[in-house]
């Protein structure tokens, strides 16, 4: 394949000015993970393309991919779905305060697309969404902000997006995790210099 030669699956997603516009060591990156990608619209080729890079820990190109991603025309519910592949991107890259922003974007919008969101999972909240669950990752692992954390999980259930059977347990496992990590503060043995 020639250098400045569009990939057919990029050319069926009608993505091929967005890849032209990409520079080499992007493109080359993409090229691992077109076998099989879903080419049937630009959302499913991005949402799949963030999902196989991220799995592979190239989240660099699954955020390239969730930025464009979010610059088309998308609805609510689109929007959403490709904001949770876009959030684990930004989180695995270390941006965590653009993924607290998604996290934040997506958590706003949920109220809209909640009825949506549960038909196309069963009628139960799955046990991963990406937006709440990494919200309270970036909370607690990142900036220690337990209190915070507690009021966030309330609001979730207050949202319907966490089920009010879930909130005590996920409190005590933040309180569990609190203490731990007190007690490995405390534990900590430094030589004196």
């Amino acid at each position: 394949m020639a250098q400045g030669e569009i990939p057919q699956e990029v050319s069926a997603a009608g993505l091929g000015e967005w890849y032209s516009g990409l520079n080499d060591p992007t493109r080359v990156k993409m090229r691992r993970y077109l076998a099989g990608i879903d080419a049937s619209s630009p959302q499913a080729f991005l949402t799949q393309l963030m999902a196989r890079s991220q799995e592979d820990g190239n989240y660099g190109l699954s955020v390239t991919a969730g930025e464009y991603a979010l610059s088309l025309d998308l609805d609510p519910y689109d929007g959403f779905r490709i904001r949770e592949g876009y959030i684990d991107g930004l989180f695995g890259a270390d941006r965590y305060e653009d993924a607290k922003v998604a996290c934040c974007d997506n958590l706003d919008v949920f109220p809209g697309i909640r009825d949506r969101f549960l038909a196309d999972n069963g009628g139960e909240l799955p046990k991963t969404i990406v937006c709440r669950n990494r919200l309270i990752d970036i909370m607690v692992g990142v900036e220690s902000d337990y209190d915070g954390a507690y009021e966030a999980l309330d609001a979730f259930v207050e949202m319907g997006i966490l089920d009010a059977d879930e909130l005590q347990y996920r409190k005590q496992s933040l309180k569990i995790h609190r203490l731990q990590k007190s007690f490995d503060n405390l534990f900590m043995y430094r030589p004196k210099e």
